[in-house]
Parts: structure tokens; C-alpha cells; sequence
């Protein structure tokens, strides 16, 4: 009673099906980092126009300190 699980005529269309579903994965993981590298780059790009903002709309920030006076 020892019988195939797959049986062996079959055998090739099981191979081929396979294949299929594991090239499918692989393209579904392929856009998937794709996807991940745009939204990195779209916030990092975000990220450096707020602080440019933040730069420009506060002046005093970077203006160069004023050395104290000696008292004699």
C-alpha cells in the first residue's frame, strides 16, 4: 500500500506548476523591493526639504555667536 503521492505520470506538470508559482514569487518579491527603494528615497528626500524649511524659516540659528565682552 505503499502508493506515490504525486503520481508519476503527472509528474512533469507538478514540476512545471512549481516552477511557475516560484518565478510568480519571485517577481511579486522583486516589486516589492522596488517599491520599498522608491518610498526610501521619497522620504529621505522629504526629510532634507523640511530641515531646509526649518533652516530657512528660523535665520537666528545659524547666524555666528557673538563673543562676550571682557570686563576690566
Amino acid at each position: 500500500m505503499t502508493g506515490h503521492i504525486i503520481e508519476p505520470e503527472r509528474l512533469g506538470l507538478w514540476v512545471a506548476v512549481t516552477f511557475v508559482i516560484a518565478l510568480l514569487a519571485l517577481v511579486v518579491a522583486l516589486i516589492g523591493l522596488n517599491r520599498t527603494n522608491d518610498l526610501l528615497y521619497i522620504t529621505q528626500t522629504e526629510a532634507l526639504l523640511l530641515n531646509k524649511k526649518i533652516e530657512n524659516a528660523n535665520p537666528t540659528t545659524s547666524l555666528p555667536a557673538v563673543p562676550a565682552e571682557e570686563a576690566q
